[in-house]
């Protein structure tokens, strides 16, 4: 507990202390909490990133948020330890500030905490006891605010775990849904985004774009193939990660998928210029597939999409 409660937090402005390094652990937590982190690797992610923004924008200060910063600085605390990339020792040893996450990225693989310390975060009794400690010790103001959120997130969490559970013990089902529909929930869409952007990697599954900022935002969104208007589904193999682009084409039916995960590109697709060109060169391109079978978009879901959307 003298370990959290004795941060060295930075220099100190009219602001007061830089809070970067609790922000940061408090994070860490989360995702611990969550069973995001199941091993003692903290990895510089963007899962990581956008829980740090989450709880940065709790605590309310003037301050510009840096992810970098207590990610490689937190190694003066002695319990956070970096671990390089290959090739990439020497700079490591070296080097005394980071600022940029493009220049932590490149030199950092990934952080371990104290064994001791990892095993103590693993126990709930324990990790709450940290926890508070974190919080009443540097931000006795937004202890409301925070815990707030750290209830949000355990939903989040909870759900995410069901959707998980969801794919290992059922076939995919649906059931178009009558004129009385259920709004999707927050708590739920978080979990249904969170767990399609981490299956495809931030990764456009058309296109192989993958643009993600350290604040967590990317340039890909997490698709329903049935929109949840009408099946109220958010299975995982309900879901594709998909471009802006790729996106609004989707949903439009300009393009689909066949049954062997190939691009199928609308033959009304009449658009000339650039984006026409690069639409049609799409047909019949295979797409990115998760890692696991069992998280390959549903069959149903793609033949659902085929029927009443792609444009014919």
């Amino acid at each position: 507990m003298q370990k959290m409660e004795r941060l060295r937090k930075g220099e100190k402005g009219s602001e007061g202390p830089a809070p970067h390094k609790p922000v940061l652990l408090l994070a860490v937590i989360d995702l611990i909490r969550q069973g995001q982190i199941r091993e003692n690797k903290i990895f510089p992610s963007p899962d990581l990133a956008e829980m740090f923004m989450k709880y940065w924008l709790k605590v309310a200060i003037d301050r510009t948020p840096n992810f970098a910063m207590p990610f490689f600085h937190l190694k003066g605390e002695k319990f956070w330890h970096l671990h390089p990339n290959i090739g990439k020792e020497g700079i490591l040893k070296n080097v005394r500030r980071v600022r940029k996450v493009s220049d932590l990225l490149e030199i950092v693989n990934y952080a371990r905490l104290d064994d001791e310390l990892f095993v103590l975060l693993t126990s709930p009794q324990d990790r709450e006891a940290i926890c508070r400690t974190l919080v009443n010790k540097h931000f006795p103001n937004s202890t409301h605010a925070i815990e707030n959120l750290i209830a949000e997130e355990q939903q989040i969490g909870n759900y995410r775990q069901l959707l998980i559970q969801e794919v290992t013990e059922r076939p995919f089902i649906y059931e178009e849904q009558a004129a009385q529909m259920e709004a999707e929930k927050p708590t739920r869409s978080a979990a249904f985004r969170r767990e399609i952007m981490r299956t495809y990697k931030y990764t456009c599954a058309v296109c192989r774009l993958r643009v993600v900022t350290m604040e967590g935002e990317s340039l890909t969104q997490a698709a329903h193939i049935i929109p949840f208007s009408v099946a109220q589904n958010d299975d995982v193999r309900n879901g594709i990660s998909l471009c802006r682009s790729h996106h609004w084409a989707f949903d439009i039916g300009l393009i689909s998928l066949n049954k062997t995960y190939k691009v199928i590109v609308s033959e009304q697709m009449s658009e000339e210029g650039p984006t026409g060109q690069m639409l049609r060169e799409l047909n019949k391109k295979p797409i990115l597939l998760p890692e696991h079978k069992l998280l390959y978009p549903a069959q149903e879901a793609l033949a659902w999409h085929r029927k009443k959307v792609l444009r014919k």
